[in-house]
């Protein structure tokens, strides 16, 4: 029997989860929303572990202002190896007093395997694709010297996944 009904339920509400706990900087509950072991490939890093994932997060973070992390066009399918959600999120980051404008918004596409477990359903692996970028790169430096993204509002060109 397929878990896709169930899935498709609590998909919504465990992507909405991930985005309020890095909004409100609660590194430490990564648990809530991943598997102990999940794989994360956010292609500018990996991490295997909620608490790894956490901490790597904490760092990028570090020094924003504030950040407004939306998802949505929540897909969920049932495929090999798995339950699949698929879905697109824009996440805002803001650096007040850079030069070059305060912030920073970026398109980005999640492909997640999701899992039941006895709390629920976690996220037991990710890949993050970015899409597009718009405003001030500096804001995430790391960003601003990868080269995977065309300028500013225009759409990435090259592989798409």
């Amino acid at each position: 029997m397929t878990e896709v009904p169930a899935a498709a339920s609590a998909a919504p509400q465990l992507l909405a989860a991930y985005a309020w706990l890095i909004d409100d900087r609660r590194w430490t509950d990564f648990g809530e929303v991943f598997t102990d072991d999940v794989v994360a490939d956010y292609e500018a890093f990996t991490c295997r572990g909620a608490d790894a994932l956490g901490s790597r997060m904490e760092s990028i973070h570090a020094g924003l202002d504030a950040t407004q992390h939306l998802v949505g066009s929540v897909l969920v399918t049932d495929r090999a190896g798995g339950v699949r959600v698929r879905s697109h999120v824009q996440a805002t980051l803001v650096r007040r007093g850079l030069p070059g404008g305060s912030s920073l918004t970026v398109g980005a596409r999640y492909d997640d395997r999701i899992v039941r477990v006895a709390g629920g359903w976690r996220i037991a692996e990710r890949r993050t694709r970015g899409l597009w970028t718009r405003g001030n790169r500096d804001i995430l430096p790391w960003m601003a010297d990868r080269g995977r993204f065309e300028p500013s509002d225009s759409p990435q060109k090259g592989r798409h996944t």
